[in-house]
């Protein structure tokens, strides 16, 4: 209640150190232009490079679910060809090993002969299962997607740097 002026702290500080860091420390920006065109530039950049991973991130999702639809009929198709190779592929080979044996036997009139017959005919028709199947375990995996996700990782560490 005092007609006086009270001061409750002082509005400007008689310390020139104060003023120093009033004028330069971080409660004011600098006006520099330079420093928000850079700033521009850089979120400008992380804006396109946010857009083209998640272009790629959609991309190798899609490339994903591919590879899986075809994974699973590779593996459909291998896993019955298992399952019928062994009633069928036993009686067939068995059938067509006898009769081409017996056929070979009937020219030759030898049964060594018509024995190897059956047994090569048998060998031959298990490779050729063999290599079959190697050609449709080729097909199960992830080999075009695990390529993709390395370019696209490689990709963005080369536009972070």
């Amino acid at each position: 209640m005092g007609n006086g002026k009270k001061s409750h702290g002082p509005s400007e500080n008689s310390d020139p150190a104060a003023q120093q860091r009033g004028r330069d420390g971080s409660s004011e920006p600098p006006e520099d232009p330079g420093a928000s065109g850079g700033l521009e530039e850089t979120l400008a950049r992380a804006e396109a490079t946010l857009t083209l991973l998640s272009a790629w991130l959609r991309n190798i999702q899609q490339l994903f679910q591919l590879e899986l639809e075809r994974t699973l009929a590779a593996g459909k198709r291998l896993i019955f060809l298992q399952l019928m190779l062994v009633p069928l592929g036993t009686a067939l080979l068995v059938s067509f090993c006898g009769g081409l044996g017996l056929l070979i036997y009937y020219f030759t009139q030898s049964v060594y002969i018509g024995f190897a017959t059956f047994l090569l005919i048998q060998i031959s028709i298990f490779i050729s299962i063999l290599f079959y199947q190697r050609k449709l375990r080729a097909l199960l995996g992830f080999e075009e997607t695990k390529r993709q996700v390395r370019e696209a990782l490689n990709d963005v560490a080369e536009t972070i740097k």
